[in-house]
């Protein structure tokens, strides 16, 4: 396994592409964020009823989960929209490939979605649904560790040589607790060592005039948080997204589904970092291209309609040329 900061140049990026996503030249574990707004399915817009029947749907929707995951990073997240109705079906599929985070639920808080709702025979729709889902081990095994975290692990397997610590029970006697062997130096179970269980292994170097252990703790964790998948949610969002539908924006791009750029700049912040990869299988209007490229982050998107192609790289292409003081 690998983060995709190991991954070099990719091409194409800040633009989206004519062309099915399933037929991308992306490398394996490239993007570190995938925002997909998919068809849902006989709900809205002409390319929802492209299917002979939900059976058909579904087939597709497998092929997608399986091209999602070889493209998330191991420390990646990946968001899948879908209709209240309809996601439960697609969730079965992707809780097979992927550790479901959040089933979250965006609510509409704009009061213009309100309108003409008296004469339905039940409550008033007013959310549509997100899975979030990683890729991280669903169980602390060494079969699921995550190999980007052997550089951290390795380094203290490697100092504890240098130091003559030899046994995990001359490991453990140092910190003065048990079980810290298998938390640090091994796959099962790996945690970050304290800044107090390190100072008490420089302590022992120092007192036993070994030389180890000479990285600093402050270097360490941010070598670990790196790796770890991000999650800023600097916000206190919850599992319920209060939004607006901001159709005074939307309505401005020629799609029956465009998102609200509140929201997905949310879901960019919070899960990923600046320059990270994100990856949008379905533009559409290219709300999440252009939000990610507003954000810092480099985006590549994809889309079948030309007509979507062209309306998002339009929309891109304006960001790139505002100057940075105004994004």
């Amino acid at each position: 396994m690998g983060s995709a900061a190991n991954i070099g140049v990719i091409e194409g990026v800040n633009r989206v592409h004519h062309s099915n996503f399933l037929n991308n030249n992306l490398p394996d574990k490239c993007a570190n964020l995938i925002i997909a707004d998919p068809p849902y399915f006989e709900v809205k817009g002409a390319f929802d009823f492209v299917w002979e029947d939900m059976k058909a749907y579904l087939l597709d929707v497998e092929k997608w989960a399986i091209e999602c995951k070889r493209l998330l990073a191991d420390n990646g997240t990946l968001f899948w929209y879908g209709h209240a109705k309809k996601i439960a079906y697609a969730q079965i599929i992707f809780d097979k490939y992927f550790n479901l985070e959040n089933s979250l639920i965006w609510e509409k808080t704009s009061g213009a979605v309100l309108q003409g709702t008296k004469g339905l025979r039940c409550f008033t729709p007013l959310t549509e649904r997100i899975l979030m889902y990683s890729s991280e081990p669903k169980n602390n095994n060494e079969e699921n560790f995550f190999e980007s975290f052997d550089v951290i692990r390795s380094y203290l397997v490697n100092e504890c040589e240098k130091a003559d610590i030899k046994t995990k029970k001359q490991y453990e006697n140092i910190l003065a607790s048990t079980n810290k062997s298998q938390h640090h130096l091994s796959k099962s179970h790996f945690h970050l060592i304290t800044e107090l269980d390190y100072l008490k292994l420089q302590e022992y170097c120092v007192l036993n005039k070994k030389i180890a252990f000479l990285k600093p703790h402050e270097q360490l964790k941010f070598e670990y948080e790196q790796t770890r998948r991000p999650f800023l949610n600097v916000n206190e969002y919850t599992d319920v997204l209060k939004f607006k539908s901001e159709t005074y924006i939307t309505g401005k791009y020629d799609h029956e589904t465009c998102k609200p750029e509140t929201l997905t700049r949310a879901l960019i912040l919070t899960c990923s970092r600046p320059n990270d990869l994100v990856f949008i299988p379905f533009a559409g209007s290219g709300t999440e291209v252009a939000m990610s490229v507003k954000e810092g982050r480099r985006a590549i998107g994809y889309d079948i309609e030309s007509k979507y192609v062209e309306m998002s790289n339009r929309r891109v292409q304006a960001i790139l040329m505002k100057p940075e003081l105004f994004h």
